[in-house]
């Protein structure tokens, strides 16, 4: 996730107002679910509500879960992906069965994936590096290294709607899979064969250098248990409360070369356990005054428990715990017929408390103090209903974002130097957008600054710093800076054709360290898109994305560059529920990485067959 520059951690993600995230790291590998089971993916950006709760410092994104609204609803969709040679990379099986009867409804979704990696670009050439060692010695090209995964989700939900006014449900999601981890291949490894003539001993290794590593994770499982409901009071009042339990298992082996058969290296080791679990619940309560004035309440916690082990080298569990809660008012006033003001404040904390942190060096457990947190943030927005197709809206929001348990105590495998003193980050968000629709055309802009204080960022330190190095260290920068403008829109100029497009321009700036680059996002973004049914049951779709050049590393040295993917499908409906498809992604076989050296998929190819019975 990039949002106006903000990561997936600054973005939480929620399934039907639940937060979902990995308690230790604070996000989530998006690649291990699938969106059979949604009905809607809802993104908001700097003025996201404050009702949502603690940590959504660059916006919210909400997952709604689908509902069955017939007596009987059924689906089923197989797809495989090839690379250009026809080889298979990928199979994908989906299915879904639910229904409606009464004051009660139900869905089961279930899907499968088994991937077996992706065929790099022929643009692929292995660099020279120096005395002679090429990243061939890392990745030939072909087929690329370690990118298998396996991947198979269930889902369930039971529902029980009395009356228009109340509605409660219970939903269950198990993520079961195993995924091994692309090793580096670009132009900055650290360690290089010396020359047969060095001097003895002689560190042949770069300053700037990346760390290959061979990461295989045996098992990365998530299951989650939800109770949601809503509760009319008499006829102006509305109550939502959630209740959840969210555990997360995986293990990482990291091996000492592509071998994937010894681990005697510093950095080798079997079997690092996770098993983090959380525990919480929230509730909302929306009082309509009058058709003027509506008040909302929110109050959130929960509890993050990460707990670690590790085989080889052995070490004890590790189990470190950070509750967070908060509490927000918003009220929405509409002044005007075309006016309404918004404005809205919320409180969030951590208790202080000591944690028990191990440390490898003395073999032992050592008491680190976390002090208490807590943090006020406000928000104002108006918004114009200029007439019935245009609508304006302007505001200013001020949030925070406390960091998770691994950017505090995280060690890196011995390259990161822990930081338990990190303090939140704190933004300050502009925007002013402007939205246009009728028939047949549409169109967004937002011009957006947000202004951030503490912000997180991985600094590159000293190697001496830590057992293996390069060192990196999450450090409070200072002042950053995010600001740019949106353009979206759509059009039709013919029955049956749909032409849309974007262009994001971001300028990211460090203002207190300017030397210090801003990673993983790039100056802007254009999408272009047309969808085409240009006969009877038949609809062609073809767009193409340009991206521009990004930094990987906070000295910039290491540079994504810039790329263009063109993507095209064409879907034929023989029968009412039936569909065939046939796609092509990254069409010119283009080179290209969002992070320099981790080079995605070239060329390939898309079978599809999906049926689906009273939707």
């Amino acid at each position: 996730i990039s949002l106006r520059g903000f990561s997936s951690r600054q973005v939480p993600l929620f399934i039907d107002g639940i937060p979902i995230y990995v308690p230790y790291d604070g996000n989530v590998d998006l690649a291990r679910f699938g969106v059979s089971d949604l009905a809607e993916i809802a993104v908001s950006k700097g003025l996201a509500s404050l009702l949502y709760g603690p940590n959504t410092l660059g916006g919210a994104i909400n997952l709604v879960s689908r509902r069955p609204t017939a007596p009987l609803e059924a689906s089923l969709r197989l797809a495989s992906d090839f690379d250009e040679r026809g080889e298979s990379l990928q199979q994908r099986y989906v299915a879904s069965l639910g229904g409606l009867r009464g004051a009660w409804y139900g869905q089961f979704n279930l899907s499968y994936a088994d991937s077996d990696g992706y065929r790099l670009p022929d643009g692929f050439r292995p660099q020279t590096l120096p005395f002679g060692a090429t990243v061939s010695d890392y990745e030939d090209g072909d087929r690329r290294d370690s990118a298998d995964s396996r991947d198979a989700l269930i889902s369930a939900k039971i529902g029980y709607a009395p009356d228009a006014a109340n509605e409660y449900t219970l939903s269950y999601y198990q993520q079961r899979g195993r995924k091994d981890d692309p090793p580096y291949a670009g132009d900055y490894l650290r360690d290089y064969p010396c020359p047969t003539d060095a001097e003895p001993n002689r560190n042949c290794r770069r300053s700037d250098g990346v760390q290959v590593r061979w990461w295989q994770w045996p098992y990365w499982n998530k299951e989650s248990l939800y109770f949601v409901a809503r509760n009319g009071i008499t006829e102006r009042g509305t109550l939502r409360w959630r209740l959840f339990h969210d555990r997360f298992e995986n293990s990482l082996n990291s091996y000492d070369n592509a071998s994937y058969t010894t681990q005697t290296r510093p950095y080798a080791f079997r079997d690092s356990n996770y098993d983090d679990y959380t525990v919480g619940g929230s509730a909302d309560f929306e009082w309509r005054w009058m058709p003027e004035h509506a008040t909302r309440l929110a109050a959130h916690y929960r509890n993050d428990v990460h707990r670690e082990t590790q085989a080889q080298p052995a070490s004890p569990e590790e189990r470190l715990e950070i509750p967070t809660w908060s509490l927000a008012l918003e009220h929405e006033w509409r002044f005007a017929s075309a006016w309404s003001l918004t404005p809205g404040y919320s409180h969030m904390a951590q208790p202080g408390r000591t944690v028990q942190v191990y440390d490898e060096g003395s073999a032992s457990f050592l008491p680190v103090p976390v002090d208490r947190a807590s943090a006020d943030n406000a928000q104002l927005a108006v918004t114009w209903r200029i007439d019935e197709q245009q609508r304006a809206i302007a505001g200013i929001s001020r949030k925070t974002r406390f960091p998770t348990l691994k950017e505090r105590f995280s060690g890196g495998l011995g390259s990161v130097v822990a930081n338990p003193a990190l303090e939140a980050e704190q933004a300050l968000h502009y925007e002013l957008g402007w939205q246009y629709r009728e028939s047949r055309w549409t169109l967004r802009a937002a011009v957006f600054q947000s202004d951030l204080e503490d912000a997180i960022e991985s600094v590159s330190v000293d190697g001496s710093f830590c057992s293996n190095p390069p060192c990196t260290q999450l450090q409070n920068v200072g002042e950053q800076r995010n600001r740019g403008i949106e353009i979206s829109g759509s059009f039709e100029p013919i029955s049956k054709l749909r032409l849309s497009g974007q262009f994001n321009l971001l300028d990211r700036d460090n203002r207190s360290s300017p030397a210090i680059k801003p990673q993983n996002t790039p100056e802007y973004r254009t999408l272009l898109a047309a969808d085409w049914d240009f006969l009877p049951q038949w609809t062609l779709r073809v767009d193409a994305q340009r991206e521009s050049r990004r930094y990987s590393n906070s000295a910039g040295t290491r540079i994504a560059d810039g790329f263009t993917l063109v993507n095209a499908f064409l879907r034929y409906e023989p029968a009412a529920g039936l569909g065939l498809e046939l796609g092509g992604r990254n069409l010119q076989d283009r080179l290209y990485a969002y992070e320099e050296g981790f080079y995605e998929s070239g060329r390939s190819w898309l079978a599809q067959i999906d049926w689906r019975y009273g939707a």
